[in-house]
């Protein structure tokens, strides 16, 4: 395959590439795969062991004035977010301020459920064992608008039908992680999970132009895109809830984050054997996630070729995002687009084969 790939390269012109230093030639060849055919632009970091052997912007920021990604430019993280929300909640387990078991009410009152055999708890939020309706689903009732709040969010929660008994099954939650966003700030006694993030991950790791729900820098942000076949419309939904999306950041602040995740100094081992750890239903079933995943906090959890992954898809209108981290070699790929519809696992893919 690198043969193929490096007599490619000589042959094919690549996509208009901003690369910093340190730069991976024949990756250009790879995000031509995409760019300009299901995304505008691209966003490429690759480490291992927390250092930097890759990063770039690729095509466009905005097709409109044909500015160009960059490493700086601003995307929407998506579902990719709710890591950063469970590492801060998994900091305050650490200080002793709760644990898994805790109740949710004792943070948000309004979330004691009625009926149910035991109370919606931390970890249930957490590992996605809630049982909560869906808020973003058409199906409900709720009156979601671009300036709908979490607080709106969870006293509309208080007042549905669990639709499975907390910690009895998985089901992947959008309400889950919103609920638990706002815990997390009420247990640090802060006004807003961005100031919680910003005190807790962002400011001690250098993360200077990362925020939630909104970007800090509207003028680095990308525009958001649907479409396929190099065929693009603009595609965006911005809005004001925390915890389950809307971190918006840039390569380098990544670079910086993901630098702390392989720091034992800021992420140290006690605290990353919790967060890389499968959470288990009541029964004491481990969870299972489209098969052999699990799911601990804000990383679902899968072992590929006797390897152990950590990873987390991110989608929402104008972005699709991905993380991945192998455990066992220390190869970290994130892949930032500003096309809902791009395929970044064939890509991630096909770099982690020609990375090894």
């Amino acid at each position: 395959m690198r043969v193929l790939l490096l007599l490619f390269l000589l042959l094919v012109p690549p996509v208009a590439v901003r690369a910093d230093p340190p730069h991976i030639a024949v990756i250009d060849i790879l995000a031509g795969d995409i760019v300009g055919r299901s995304t505008p632009g691209l966003g490429i970091l690759i480490m291992r062991r927390g250092q930097v052997v890759h990063i770039g912007g690729y095509g466009h920021a905005d097709l409109a004035t044909g500015r160009p990604v960059t490493a700086d430019s601003l995307f929407d993280l998506a579902s990719v977010s709710k890591q950063m929300t469970a590492l801060a909640a998994a900091q305050q387990m650490a200080e002793g301020r709760y644990a898994e078991t805790t109740p949710v009410a004792r943070f948000l009152p309004a979330l004691a459920l009625q009926g149910t055999a035991r109370p919606l708890t931390m970890g249930d939020l957490i590992h996605h064992l809630s049982g909560l309706p869906d808020y973003l689903s058409d199906e409900e009732d709720i009156d979601y608008r671009p300036e709908t709040t979490n607080d709106e969010v969870i006293h509309w929660l208080g007042r549905q039908e669990p639709e499975t008994a907390p910690g009895a099954h998985f089901a992947y939650s959008d309400s889950g992680y919103l609920v638990l966003g706002s815990a997390v700030t009420v247990a640090d006694g802060a006004g807003s999970l961005n100031e919680v993030l910003q005190r807790r991950l962002w400011a001690p790791l250098g993360m200077v132009s990362t925020a939630v729900p909104a970007p800090l820098d509207p003028a680095r942000r990308v525009v958001g895109y649907a479409g396929h076949g190099g065929a693009f419309e603009e595609s965006a939904m911005d809005n004001a809830i925390e915890g389950d999306g809307n971190v918006f950041t840039s390569l380098n602040d990544l670079a910086r984050y993901e630098a702390g995740l392989a720091d034992p100094h800021f992420l140290t081992p006690a605290l990353a054997e919790v967060i890389f750890a499968n959470g288990r239903l009541d029964s004491g079933a481990p969870i299972r996630k489209d098969g052999e995943e699990g799911y601990g906090y804000g990383w679902s959890l899968s072992v590929r070729h006797g390897q152990h992954i950590a990873s987390h898809l991110g989608g929402w209108r104008g972005t699709a995002t991905l993380y991945v981290r192998n455990l066992t070699t220390g190869l970290t790929i994130v892949l930032l687009a500003n096309g809902e519809d791009a395929d970044l696992w064939s890509l991630e893919r096909a770099l982690e084969k020609w990375l090894g």
